[in-house]
C-alpha cells in the first residue's frame, strides 16, 4: 500500500507541473517549503496518508533522476561545444591553405606579414576566445608540416637541377633559380618557401667553394713565389744588387720555376726587386769567393741527398722515418750492450772523480808549499848570511838541483 501511495504521489506532483523549483540542487528541508505552499499538495489525501520517510524516499530519487537528465544535459553540451571548437579551427586551417594556395604563404612565412589578411577574416574571428590551440598555433603547426617535405623535395630540385645543366654560383640571382625550378611540373608541388630555403643552402655551398678556392689559390701563389725566390738565390753565377729583371730574366727562362708564372711579368718583376734590394754590396773579393765556395758546396751536397727538392711533406716523413728507425735499433738493442754502455758511463764518472781529487790534492799541496816558502823568506828576513844560502838554496826548484847535478857529472866525466 505505501509502494502504491508512493507512485500515486510521484505522478500526481509530476501532472500537476506545479514543483518547478526543484532541482537537481535542491534539499529536502527546502522541498517541504515549496509543497507546503501549493494547496494541490495540501488538499491531496494521498499525500496526507504517506509518512515522512516515504515522501523523502521518493523524494531522493527524484533527485537522483534530476541529477542524471542535468549530467546528460552537461554532456550532450560539452559534445556540442567540442565539435564548434573543431569545426572552427578546421575552417581556420582552410583559410590558411587557401592562402598557401594564393602563394601568399609559405614554409618562410612570417605571421606579423600575414595578420593583416587573416584579420579581416571571420573564421580568424570566431576562434578567438575558445579554449585550446590559438590560431598562431594553427600558424605554426602549419609551418612546420609544409617544412617536413623539405628532404623529398630537394631530392626533386637536385634531379630537376640536373637535367636543365644549372648551377648555382655565388652571383646567381634567386629569380633565375626560380625560373629554372618552376618551369618543370614535378615542382609545381613544391612549396616556394622550401624552394628558397634550398636556395639559400646552395648559395652558401657555392660561397664556401669559392672562398676554399681562393685560399687554395693564395697558397699555390705563394708556394709559387717562394720556388721563384729559391732559384733567384742558387742562381749561378751571383746576381748582384745592381742587376735588373729585363737584363737577367734571359738566364732563368729555362727553369720550371719561371714557367709557373705562366708569362706574369710584373708578378716576377716585383719578387726580383725585392730580392735585389736583399743583396749587400760586395767589397771584399775574398768575402765573394768564399761565398761561391760555400754555395756550390751546399749545392753539391743537395744534389747527393736527392735529384728534386724534396717537399714538406717528404722531409716530414723522412723525419719520422728516422725517428722510427732509431726507436727500433734501442728496442732491438741487446742487453749485453746496455751493460756495457751502463759500464762506460759509471767508468767515466769514476775518472772524472779521481781526476778532481787528485786535482784538489794538488791544489792543496800547492797551497801548502806557498806557506812553507812565506815562512821560510819570514826567517831569512830574521838571520844571518848563511841562512840566506840555505833559504836561497832551498827556493831552487827540483829542475834546476837536477840539470846541475847533471852538469857536475859532464865535467867530472871530461876530467
Amino acid at each position: 500500500l505505501l509502494e502504491e501511495l508512493s507512485k500515486q504521489a510521484v505522478v500526481s506532483t509530476q501532472s500537476t507541473g506545479e514543483v518547478k523549483e526543484i532541482t537537481y540542487k535542491t534539499c529536502w528541508m527546502d522541498a517541504q517549503d515549496i509543497l507546503s505552499s501549493f494547496k494541490s499538495f495540501k488538499n491531496n489525501i494521498l499525500f496526507e496518508n504517506m509518512d515522512q520517510e516515504d515522501m523523502l524516499g521518493v523524494f531522493s530519487e527524484h533527485i537522483k533522476a534530476l541529477e542524471l537528465d542535468f549530467e546528460d544535459e552537461k554532456q550532450k553540451r560539452h559534445i556540442k561545444e567540442k565539435r564548434t571548437q573543431r569545426k572552427n579551427r578546421d575552417a581556420f586551417v582552410t583559410l590558411l591553405n587557401e592562402l598557401h594556395s594564393k602563394k601568399k604563404l609559405d614554409s618562410t612565412s612570417l605571421w606579423a606579414d600575414l595578420y593583416p589578411t587573416i584579420n579581416k577574416d571571420t573564421r580568424y574571428s570566431t576562434m578567438l576566445g575558445q579554449p585550446g590551440s590559438t590560431p598562431l598555433d594553427l600558424f605554426k603547426f602549419y609551418l612546420e608540416d609544409l617544412k617536413s617535405t623539405m628532404h623529398e623535395d630537394k631530392k626533386t630540385i637536385r634531379e630537376v637541377l640536373k637535367a636543365a645543366q644549372f648551377e648555382v654560383k655565388s652571383n646567381t640571382s634567386y629569380e633565375k633559380f626560380y625560373g629554372v625550378i618552376s618551369a618543370d611540373e614535378k615542382t609545381k608541388a613544391i612549396d616556394k618557401g622550401n624552394i628558397k630555403l634550398h636556395f639559400l643552402n646552395l648559395l652558401e655551398k657555392a660561397e664556401q667553394r669559392e672562398r676554399e678556392a681562393r685560399r687554395e689559390e693564395q697558397r699555390r701563389i705563394r708556394k709559387r713565389d717562394l720556388s721563384f725566390r729559391h732559384m733567384l738565390e742558387d742562381a749561378e753565377p751571383e746576381l748582384l744588387h745592381t742587376d735588373e729583371w729585363a737584363s737577367t730574366r734571359e738566364r732563368f727562362e729555362g727553369e720550371s720555376q719561371f714557367k709557373d708564372f705562366e708569362g706574369d711579368e710584373k708578378a716576377m718583376a716585383k719578387i726580383f726587386k725585392e730580392f735585389v734590394a736583399t743583396i749587400k754590396p760586395e767589397t771584399d773579393s775574398d768575402e765573394r769567393s768564399e761565398r761561391d765556395r760555400k754555395r756550390r758546396k751546399h749545392k753539391k751536397e743537395k744534389k747527393k741527398r736527392s735529384k728534386r727538392s724534396p717537399t714538406p711533406r717528404d722531409s716530414a716523413r723522412d723525419s719520422s722515418d728516422e725517428d722510427n728507425r732509431k726507436k727500433k735499433q734501442k728496442r732491438e738493442a741487446s742487453p749485453e750492450k746496455e751493460d756495457a754502455k751502463k759500464k762506460e758511463k759509471k767508468a767515466k764518472k769514476k775518472s772524472k772523480k779521481k781526476k778532481k781529487e787528485r786535482q784538489e790534492s794538488e791544489s792543496e799541496e800547492e797551497k801548502t808549499r806557498s806557506e812553507k816558502k812565506v815562512e821560510k823568506r819570514g826567517d831569512k828576513s830574521d838571520g844571518g848570511g848563511d841562512e840566506d844560502d840555505s833559504t836561497s838554496d832551498s827556493d831552487i826548484s827540483e829542475t834546476e838541483l837536477e840539470k846541475r847535478r847533471n852538469k857536475l857529472l859532464e865535467e867530472l866525466s871530461k876530467h
